[in-house]
């Protein structure tokens, strides 16, 4: 149980770390050891490399990443939560007067094998290089360079232009079509094609599946380009739905968005990450942490409309006061 218990821990934690990916100033720049879960007191923090405190914010503060040896503290009456990587700690005034010292993560030789293997999830998620995404003058939204699908949700967004464009998917390894190629209005900006998803299915269903490549050309000028997509593994399809089972099981609202979230972007299906972060920042619409993840998990899946319009609800945002 114990194992489990830090394993649910480890993945939650590992969540925020997206935030600094996306270059934000408000997420911590360093490992993420904690998280705040609930504010319900005159609540401060203290930075481990910090002289003064700052005072948490409810709900804006919820989600924030902490560090190893910050400093949590109630004033009076209430309490809050905080989540680190053996569980979740109800800090107050009475049981915590001086506060609660986010402790350092377990060294690998201090826990099962699996657990160490998650720890070092937590540490490496979010790093640059893990895909190259969407470069900036990219016509290809989605599937970004990278990025794993799976056929039955599989969509196609570009950057809408006025006139026709010509999509083809082909097999990475033999050069062969695998749909396509199409002949589509470029106004639209996507297609979503149950033909599209028969033909991924059956490529999934041959031996060896080698990598899909999305071509995009203007009309039929040789003005084209490109993009590096695959399908998920029987074995990442396994693993991943077992994953999805446990946080069905052991948690509910915005941990359960939280858990599968990363379970998606562990496996690169950045679009239904960016599902799952969407629905968590739902659930705590106030939290400027959460909208730094929802960010990053759209900008990944390639959803530019809905990265303009998360960046200016952000902009909005009084800037924050906390280290």
């Amino acid at each position: 149980m114990m194992a489990m218990r830090f394993s649910l821990t480890a993945i939650l934690l590992a969540a925020v770390v997206a935030g600094a990916a996306a270059g934000s100033h408000a997420q911590t720049a360093n490992v993420v050891a904690g998280r705040i879960v609930s504010v319900r007191c005159e609540a401060h923090l203290q930075k481990k490399d910090k002289q003064a405190d700052a005072k948490l914010n409810a709900p804006r503060d919820i989600a924030l990443g902490l560090s190893a040896g910050d400093r949590v503290q109630c004033i009076g009456d209430g309490y809050l939560e905080v989540l680190v990587f053996d569980g979740t700690r109800t800090v107050t005034a009475k049981q915590n007067p001086k506060g609660f010292t986010i402790p350092d993560l377990p060294a690998d030789s201090t826990h099962p094998k699996e657990d160490a293997i998650i720890a070092k999830a937590l540490v490496g998620y979010g790093v640059s290089g893990a895909t190259r995404g969407i470069s900036a003058d990219s016509r290809i939204l989605w599937p970004s360079e990278g990025s794993a699908v799976v056929p039955e949700h599989f969509v196609i967004r570009w950057a809408p232009v006025p006139q026709k464009i010509i999509l083809s998917i082909l097999s990475e390894a033999k050069d062969a079509t695998v749909w396509g190629p199409s002949e589509v209005d470029g106004t639209a900006g996507s297609l979503k094609s149950d033909a599209i998803s028969a033909a991924l299915a059956a490529y999934k269903t041959k031996p060896g599946s080698p990598g899909l490549v999305l071509t995009l050309t203007l009309g039929n000028s040789s003005n084209w380009e490109e993009v590096h997509f695959s399908l998920l593994t029987g074995k990442q399809e396994q693993e991943l739905n077992a994953q999805l089972q446990f946080w069905e099981k052991h948690t509910e609202d915005l941990a359960l968005r939280l858990g599968r979230g990363y379970s998606f972007t562990q496996h690169k299906l950045f679009a239904e990450a960016a599902e799952e972060y969407d629905s968590a920042l739902n659930t705590a619409p106030e939290s400027r942490y959460l909208l730094e993840d929802a960010i990053q998990a759209n900008r990944l899946a390639g959803r530019t409309s809905r990265v303009n319009e998360l960046q200016m609800r952000l902009a909005s945002e009084p800037q924050d006061s906390n280290p």
